[in-house]
């Protein structure tokens, strides 16, 4: 069975290609479970890390233990699986649309900060492992495209969540 990875857990072992979960969570849908869904139906060897906070039941069966709180913080937890990810697994973004917005913060304000520094580091190392997918709903997504045209131009954009997480599959499981 797949093993889901959950913020502030640190798992040792990580013994099959991991993929990270990336996109905006505050103001978004709970986009995350469906994504662990998919990709640990279609491949029950893989890692899924999500930064998404809370267990619901449609995940639940899916988290695996570890060493709890070893990291000072979630970003940390975050910058450590997404190296990971990008070197043995993939980076899985998805850009949804809004689902309920907030003038408290930009949204997608860090998704857009991560996305920036993968593609930078793709555009100086193809090696690096990420895959995008968006609905054309997502704010800001024209820059995103002429960027990536730039910087990444052998990648898609892809349109669903599901054709994004069968791309990540095919990164994670590539040799």
């Amino acid at each position: 069975m797949g093993r889901l990875v959950i913020p502030k857990t640190y798992v040792q072992d990580i013994s099959a290609p991991l993929i990270f979960l990336a996109g905006p969570i505050k103001s978004a849908p709970i986009w995350q479970d469906e994504a662990v869904d998919f990709l640990l139906t279609q491949n029950p060897d893989l890692f899924v890390a999500s930064p998404r906070f809370g267990i619901r039941d449609k995940i639940e069966k899916y988290i695996i233990s570890g060493e709890k709180d070893y990291f000072s913080r979630a970003r940390a937890w975050e910058r450590h699986y997404l190296d990971i990810a990008s070197k043995t697994g993939a980076i899985l973004f998805w850009l949804p649309e809004e689902a309920e917005h907030s003038c408290q913060k930009p949204y997608a304000a860090m998704t857009r900060i991560e996305l920036g520094q993968w593609m930078m580091n793709y555009k100086h190392d193809n090696s690096v492992r990420f895959c995008i997918g968006s609905e054309d709903k997502f704010p800001g997504l024209g820059p995103i495209k002429y960027d990536l045209s730039i910087d990444a131009p052998d990648k898609k954009i892809f349109s669903s969540l599901e054709e994004t997480c069968t791309e990540a599959v095919r990164l994670a499981c590539q040799k």
